[in-house]
């Protein structure tokens, strides 16, 4: 793997172990909180950032953005411990997919994202938007955190929090 992949992952690493630090404070009563209609429950938000990751790792597998194969119980949203189960899951499919692909042809990756309305990325980009998708998130998670009024992980003190 380059050494501007390495770096996309270490960048990665700490976007999504911003919401995993909050996750981890959780109790299950609190997964069930929700800031409003249409928005979801605080679970359901870190059962979606685990199931797009799912779907982000497939793209590079297939070279196209699909739907996920991988169908996820809506119920893991209720449990802490299957909440951090299925995120155990879904980074090791992405970094396993990362790690076993061969460098150059993980360089010349073009993935089609008709899908999602856009032509294609090469796999730098398609990264740049998973972790765009991730801190979409980390700012949702903020809002759920201060009207529950709980305090913030010491690795969000990074934003000032």
């Amino acid at each position: 793997m380059n050494k501007e992949i390495e770096k996309k992952i270490e960048d990665w690493k700490f976007i999504q172990n911003l919401a995993f630090d909050v996750l981890k404070m959780l109790s299950d009563e609190q997964l069930g909180f929700t800031v409003g209609k249409n928005m979801g429950t605080l679970g359901e938000q870190f059962r979606h950032m685990a199931r797009v990751r799912f779907q982000y790792a497939e793209a590079i597998e297939t070279k196209k953005v699909d739907n996920v194969i991988e169908k996820i119980d809506p119920e893991v949203a209720k449990s802490k411990c299957k909440l951090i189960e299925l995120w155990e899951k879904a980074n090791q499919k992405l970094l396993a997919v990362l790690q076993n692909a061969n460098s150059d042809d993980l360089e010349n990756t073009t993935i089609n994202w008709k899908h999602w309305g856009v032509d294609e990325m090469n796999i730098h980009d398609h990264f740049n938007a998973l972790m765009d998708h991730e801190t979409l998130h980390n700012g949702q998670i903020i809002v759920y955190l201060r009207t529950m009024e709980l305090k913030f992980p010491k690795s969000w003190e990074t934003w000032g929090l």
